[in-house]
């Protein structure tokens, strides 16, 4: 399972790509509307902002935005920044390759083989949907972005 601290980080990633009007969104508006702690979104941001997935801006127009188009962040990438590595067993990790040290013979264990086929077709598909596709898929079902801009509207 992926740490609450990745699922924070998607769901504001998505507000954001829902919000892309190429302006900043202040960190209190993205964890109020997306039920984020303020402090935790803080460290989640700057770690974002690391992986070079969003950049801010100070000031009182000031907030985050996505660094670059939507179309252009996997679900993959987000994943990866947030968790490390996608496999699930060491021997299986691409770039963060350890032995697990209870296999006779790697080349054929069928536990490494099983998991880095696992660890192919999981990366395949985080890679294959994007910030964008997400976000359409928020909107049909009338979340996000779009609902706290028809409030902010109300008020």
């Amino acid at each position: 399972m992926i740490a609450q601290k990745t699922r924070y980080a998607l769901r504001s990633l998505l507000f954001l790509a829902e919000a892309q009007d190429g302006l900043p969104v202040q960190l209190s508006r993205i964890a109020e509307t997306q039920q984020v702690p303020p402090k935790y979104l803080e460290l989640i941001m700057l770690d974002l902002k690391r992986a070079g997935l969003v950049k801010s801006a100070r000031g009182p127009k000031g907030g985050y935005r996505l660094a670059r188009p939507p179309e252009q962040i996997s679900f993959g990438e987000i994943v990866r920044s947030m968790e490390g590595p996608i496999a699930l067993v060491s021997c299986a990790s691409v770039n963060h390759y350890a032995p697990c040290g209870d296999c006779r013979d790697e080349a054929t264990c069928a536990i490494r083989r099983a998991f880095a086929i696992l660890r192919d077709q999981t990366t395949e598909l985080l890679d294959s949907i994007s910030l964008a596709q997400g976000a359409d898929w928020e909107e049909r079902f009338g979340n996000g972005a779009t609902d706290a801009r028809q409030k902010q509207g109300e008020s």
